[in-house]
């Protein structure tokens, strides 16, 4: 079946490869995606990889913003 595929879902697929390299959870995940999309392998592991940085400077920014406010609260930071 070839359907388009959520950011999420592209993450999820990437949580879910087998240990191993960030390169090589990258490529098993972006094979997946293409034969479950019917992308090609590069075209998929592209939109892996800028979903998992999307992903990865969203996190940091949340993080950095929570530390802004336990901070600014004077609260105690984790």
């Amino acid at each position: 079946m070839v359907r388009p595929m959520t950011e999420n879902e592209m993450i999820e697929w990437f949580k879910a490869a087998p240990m191993g390299s960030r390169q090589q959870r990258m490529s098993w995940s972006a094979h997946k995606i293409a034969r479950l999309t019917g992308a090609t392998d590069g075209g998929a592991y592209r939109a892996l990889e800028s979903a998992v940085i999307e992903a990865e400077t969203g996190a940091a920014q949340t993080i950095r913003v929570q530390h802004y406010y336990l901070h600014r609260n004077n609260k105690r930071c984790l």
